[in-house]
């Protein structure tokens, strides 16, 4: 069975042989290779649906279902974001996995994100399925160890989530555990503190979860560590943070409902989740330090991952160098090799081209060169160019880059 994604369509169920869709006549093979199996999910403003490409490889296809400017950009920003990390522990998007797709006779595209397909289940609906039992402490400090590094990855490039939760955490069927729904997710630049600094930042709010400074519109790196520490509490007690908040001491007092836990441990939940940002643990590595000092043996964990993220592979040596310390390896990274450009100049067009296109830049950068290896900056210049609408705009970016 094929379905038809057209949202229109009267009859989406097609047999696997037929190529357009016999209720609407739009095409069944999306982007000349994918065929879609069934529908996973359908809420706000995207559903979700698994495919098969044409190696028999699954994967989950994530359609968005209005194309409102501000939800296309932070969908294309979900692409741009998943696109630069090479992690265990954040979903993967298939190579030219962002494209556009249009129903039969229209001129809409519905905007298309092809990800990893997780075989597994959120930490919510585990909980739901154990019946509504909590999880020992032990497991829940090494879940918290995992998912504070995979934290770090993205803290380390500046990169915050905005909304960690049980639902946004899977669990895999070995046991590893995954960072997903990066659809809020933001980037601390320039751009983001100065809309900042004036409100024009989109609010994220999940009950029980969100910290005040990010319900008012100020979420800083920190905001990440208290959304964690309220998900820890719901795996220990398997309920909602809100659950134990208490009014007339406007704090969350949970401790007494779970048995077995050290101090130590409680003592590192409450330092995460600090009303204040500034009284939450630095950075990553500092809570990671300090579920060391409670179980020495969860060191491990770093150690499998940074076993576990493959290296950049390029044809310099010089590179290999370059390259070997970086533990993650981005898109545009991974198109690079014994050319022209260089590392630095392909990343700062791609900074370049996102003030006049926005978070798509990386991926239209990494597409050109992957397709011209060997291409020179001045050529580079000009095929980016290529993908700015206004002229005016295109020379301005054009000289930015190659004024000497």
């Amino acid at each position: 069975m094929t379905l038809c994604i057209n949202p229109k369509c009267p009859k989406p169920n097609n047999s696997d042989t037929t190529i357009f869709c016999n209720g609407c006549g739009s095409e069944l093979l999306l982007d000349e290779r994918y065929r879609v199996i069934k529908e996973l999910d359908h809420g706000g403003f995207s559903t979700t649906y698994e495919i098969i490409d044409m190696n028999s490889h699954l994967w989950v296809l994530k359609v968005l279902t209005d194309n409102h400017p501000k939800y296309v950009e932070l969908f294309q920003q979900e692409a741009q974001i998943l696109s630069y990390f090479n992690h265990p522990g954040i979903p993967k998007i298939d190579e030219d996995g962002y494209f556009c797709y249009y129903p039969h006779q229209s001129k809409i595209p519905l905007h298309c994100l092809v990800m990893e397909k997780i075989e597994g289940v959120n930490l919510q609906e585990y909980i739901r399925q154990r019946g509504g039992r909590p999880i020992q402490p032990k497991t829940v400090l090494r879940w918290l160890a995992e998912l504070i590094l995979i934290l770090k990855q993205l803290h380390n490039h500046n990169f915050f989530h905005r909304d960690i939760k049980p639902a946004n955490i899977m669990l895999r069927s070995n046991g590893c555990l995954v960072l997903i729904d990066f659809g809020t997710a933001r980037e601390v630049n320039q751009t983001y503190l100065e809309k900042q600094a004036i409100g024009q930042v989109t609010g994220v709010v999940s009950h029980g979860y969100t910290p005040m400074e990010q319900m008012r519109g100020h979420a800083v790196l920190q905001s990440d560590f208290y959304a964690l520490a309220g998900t820890m509490i719901f795996l220990l007690t398997a309920k909602d943070p809100s659950y134990f908040y208490d009014f007339s001491q406007q704090k969350i007092n949970w401790q007494g409902s779970v048995e077995g836990i050290s101090k130590q441990f409680i003592d590192l939940i409450e330092y995460m989740m600090a009303s204040v940002p500034s009284d939450r643990p630095a950075n990553c590595q500092e809570i990671f330090n300090q579920i060391i000092a409670i179980n020495p043996s969860l060191q491990i964990i770093d150690e499998h991952f940074n076993s576990s993220i493959p290296v950049t592979k390029t044809l310099e040596s010089e590179q290999v160098k370059n390259n070997v310390n970086n533990s993650n390896s981005t898109l545009i990274t991974n198109q690079i090799n014994n050319s022209k450009i260089t590392k630095e100049f392909i990343q700062r067009c791609s900074q370049e081209l996102a003030e006049f296109v926005g978070p798509m830049a990386m991926i239209i950068c990494a597409r050109i060169v992957k397709q011209n290896p060997n291409i020179s900056q001045q050529d580079l210049c000009a095929a980016l160019a290529k993908s700015i609408d206004n002229p005016t705009q295109a020379k301005i970016f054009q000289q930015r880059l190659l004024i000497l």
